[in-house]
């Protein structure tokens, strides 16, 4: 690419905030130096810019992969408050808190940060379940924060889910985990934990939590979930330059260590939204992070994780799991998995003859392709689902052949071993129970890279399709609504003030009369502001 350069003049729709005023303006995407930056132009502060990826040869391949292109018809106003966002989501977060038992320079989510304290009664909760109830399919559920082990009633709170058929996971950053009474009753209800951890690195927890002792709490919490689980774990480690990019290849370790109860490994770009002299660290976008997992262990890839969503027919016609992030813009959530042969977990490349960009090109190809046999095919349509399961079989065997290293999968007896995961397949067993099974697959840590994006480089063409979102009720008509997780903190803290409000549970932090947030009793605006 050039040196600078607009990568698409469809993209003048796409809009943005302004990183002083936050007043909602048109962007576009520039690359300066190999990089991509959302620029911009304020009417009211001028001309500025947002790095949005290190690596544009890397953010464009993204796009190509999944053939997309910005159209205006696909972009939205960021006018979240009054949109309802549009699309039903697949994953949904719900603040219970904001309180907290840290107080992390990088966290714009505690008291201190919002000026107030939002502790919603039950009959919030009950109303929003009530909701999400009626949704088919139910949407996953992450209980956010704050942190939500700080509520004496979280237990109340996840037995009330489950009473609407919601099973609610939580995001914790495991202090309270190190209780071991409070550990084996939180995880006596079966919730799944999203399990905040930086590395075993204890500097880590200087640079950006500046508390040091949450390192040995956090290595306790572990022991006790490892003793008390029903279910496995996913750890979600703050990824940034400058604090842990050294660490990454013994936090895999750990987790093959933990495969037991470690199923998945989040990491989260550390975005810089802090002043310069509060946290050690520098801007990191998903690009890093996907050159420090690259660094760790040689010859990892990752894909969109809105690629799955590609793959309809496939999807239809064979049990392959839910596809939480199906839609996700390409250059959102990026996902690998690592193999354990249990020795160590490797990457997808090794067993694999071609790059997992183009399997996953020409995975999406031949999906595309059977799509259209399956309507022309005469055993599709003589018997149904298993005719349609025989035809696509034949097909995948055909282009696995061209693609995998059977060796290194299975070891031996490959075709009877492929027949089985096949047959297995027809009969809805699990993929990943198919693969333990009968190859060298013994186990699987799926990896994911969330960009939880700022106000800073927050787009809108990023938002339209987006499948995850924060459930919340609307101040003024007291409704059900949904915003895409990467909206929510524009608007987040004037929402949840006003919803404490008017339950009576709104506490002003004692230097809240330093926060024109704090202190502004005007109705909740319909556009972005701060």
């Amino acid at each position: 690419m050039k040196d600078k350069e607009t990568m698409d003049s469809a993209e003048q729709t796409n809009l943005g905030l302004c990183p002083t005023c936050h007043q909602v303006t048109s962007i576009l995407h520039e690359i300066r130096d190999s990089k991509v930056y959302l620029a911009k132009d304020c009417t009211k502060c001028g001309p500025s810019a947002s790095l949005v990826s290190s690596d544009a040869p890397r953010y464009q391949e993204k796009r190509d992969l999944l053939g997309y292109t910005d159209r205006s018809d696909e972009t939205c106003s960021l006018n979240c408050p009054t949109c309802n966002h549009g699309k039903p989501p697949t994953l949904v977060f719900l603040d219970v808190t904001n309180r907290c038992n840290m107080n992390c320079p990088i966290c714009l989510a505690n008291i201190p940060a919002m000026g107030f304290r939002f502790d919603p009664p039950m009959e919030y909760f009950e109303k929003i379940f009530k909701e999400l109830n009626r949704m088919n399919p139910r949407p996953k559920i992450q209980l956010f924060g704050g942190e939500p082990t700080v509520r004496d009633d979280l237990i109340e709170i996840i037995n009330l889910a489950a009473s609407y058929g919601l099973s609610a996971r939580v995001v914790t950053n495991g202090i309270r985990m190190a209780d071991p009474e409070y550990c084996q009753k939180l995880l006596a209800t079966g919730t799944q934990l999203m399990f905040a951890f930086d590395g075993r690195n204890p500097e880590s927890y200087r640079k950006i939590r500046n508390n040091p002792r949450a390192y040995g709490q956090k290595l306790q919490a572990l022991e006790n979930i490892r003793k008390y689980r029903q279910s496995k774990i996913t750890i979600m480690c703050c990824a940034g330059l400058g604090v842990n990019e050294k660490d990454m290849a013994d936090l895999i370790r750990m987790c093959h260590e933990g495969r037991d109860y470690i199923a998945a490994l989040d990491l989260i770009p550390l975005t810089e939204t802090w002043g310069p002299e509060a946290v050690e660290a520098g801007d990191t976008t998903i690009e890093d992070v996907e050159r420090m997992i690259g660094d760790a262990l040689p010859g990892t890839e990752f894909i969109p994780a809105g690629t799955l969503h590609e793959i309809k027919t496939l999807r239809e016609n064979f049990n392959l799991g839910r596809v939480t992030f199906g839609g996700s813009h390409p250059n959102c959530e990026a996902v690998t998995v690592l193999i354990s042969n249990d020795q160590a977990y490797h990457p997808l490349s090794r067993y694999l003859k071609v790059s997992l960009s183009e399997t996953a090109r020409r995975v999406i190809e031949l999906d595309r392709e059977m799509g259209k046999k399956l309507k022309r095919s005469l055993i599709a349509r003589w018997f149904g689902r298993r005719g349609r399961q025989l035809v696509l079989g034949a097909a995948l065997v055909s282009l696995i052949r061209r693609i995998v290293r059977f060796q290194e999968v299975f070891g031996g007896g490959t075709a009877f071993k492929l027949a089985k995961i096949l047959w297995g397949l027809m009969w809805r067993r699990k993929m990943k129970d198919l693969l333990r099974r009968h190859t060298q697959c013994r186990n699987i840590l799926r990896v994911m890279i969330l960009p939880f994006e700022e106000p800073a480089n927050i787009e809108s063409a990023r938002l339209k399709e987006c499948p995850a979102s924060f459930a919340y009720e609307h101040p003024l008509t007291r409704e059900v609504l949904f915003m895409p997780v990467c909206a929510w903190p524009i608007f987040k803290n004037k929402i949840l003030r006003e919803t404490a409000l008017h339950y009576g549970t709104c506490e002003l932090h004692k230097d809240s009369e330093t926060s024109a947030l704090a202190a502004d009793d005007a109705p909740l605006p319909l556009s972005p502001s701060h």
